[in-house]
């Protein structure tokens, strides 16, 4: 069922099908988005947010929303959300998939303390959080879901689309590497 098809090129658009979904719920970019199905739209809508925050972890503020808009753009190019087995880790790899590109193609720094819009866990300290931002992508995107997210091994290889074991080790290599500001914290906590 497609939400707002339009007449030619400037014609009118049809209002919505479903009644408990109006078209400017479903369509929160305009006139871009009139072909959008109703089920990839209600997929998009619960997953944004957490799409954005992943992509501000990963590649800072600046870039989070181009980064989610071209996951987005691109996936539905190639075809529909709802044709998708399990949609949300599959958005969530095409998020960590941009960031490796992007990072990879400009260089571009990381994200700092003071610009990371994602609310930090509890009681964080500066030094810690700003060691976790220096890491490489991959142990981010793992420390971030199960330290940050609360998410378990399997549900983070799932949503990375790797295999627990990977996970494991990119968590072991975070903590090595994180070793001497966590047993700072440690100490002064």
């Amino acid at each position: 069922m497609v939400v707002g098809e339009t007449e030619g090129d400037f014609g009118k658009v049809k209002p919505c099908q479903k009644p408990e979904l109006s078209c400017r719920t479903v369509q929160p970019f305009g006139c871009q988005l009139s072909g959008l199905i109703v089920d990839d739209a209600e997929i998009w809508l619960s997953t944004k947010d957490d799409l954005a925050r992943y992509a501000t972890v990963l590649v800072g503020p600046s870039d989070a929303d181009d980064v989610v808009s071209t996951v987005f753009l691109r996936v539905l190019n190639r075809r529909k959300l709802k044709d998708l087995d399990e949609a949300r880790p599959y958005l969530f790899r095409a998020v960590l998939n941009e960031c490796k590109t992007r990072s990879g193609r400009s260089r571009t720094t990381r994200p700092t303390l003071t610009e990371l819009a994602v609310p930090p866990p509890a009681d964080p300290q500066p030094e810690v959080l700003e060691a976790v931002l220096c890491l490489p992508l991959g142990q981010r995107a793992a420390t971030f879901f199960v330290y940050w997210a609360d998410m378990s091994i399997p549900e983070t290889a799932d949503l990375m689309g790797i295999r627990p074991g990977t996970v494991k080790r990119y968590l072991h290599l975070a903590r090595n590497r994180l070793e001497g500001v966590l047993s700072e914290h440690a100490n002064t906590g």
